[in-house]
């Protein structure tokens, strides 16, 4: 019986996982601060807002990464920063996890691979 259920259990961590649409999966992310903090340190240019520019630079090439798609094509860093300020100026209440979202749908929506 238990070699059974070895067996099951096996087979059953061999299949392929689903492939699930980003935009579908309501995840937490770990470690993404508030688009209010982000704004709030980047005034400070302290070191947590250092912090906050190196962990959205390593999403979205994370995500950049994971989509084949190149977020990055024709931007540097600095620009990469100033759009995520404007986003979250805006959008406040929202996180730079969902800034990166919007900023790789906009990116897709241009062509861009």
């Amino acid at each position: 019986m238990i070699r059974h259920t070895l067996l099951f259990l096996l087979a059953l961590a061999c299949l392929p996982a689903p492939v699930v649409a980003a935009d579908s999966v309501d995840a937490a992310i770990r470690g993404a601060p508030s688009c209010g903090e982000w704004v709030a340190q980047r005034k400070k240019a302290d070191t947590l807002a250092l912090g906050n520019a190196t962990w959205a630079i390593g999403y979205l090439s994370g995500l950049g990464a994971g989509s084949g798609r190149n977020v990055f094509a024709g931007r540097d860093n600095a620009a990469v920063f100033a759009w995520l300020d404007n986003y979250c100026r805006t959008n406040p209440l929202k996180d730079v996890a969902a800034a990166g979202r919007v900023l790789m749908a906009e990116a897709a929506s241009h062509g861009v691979k």
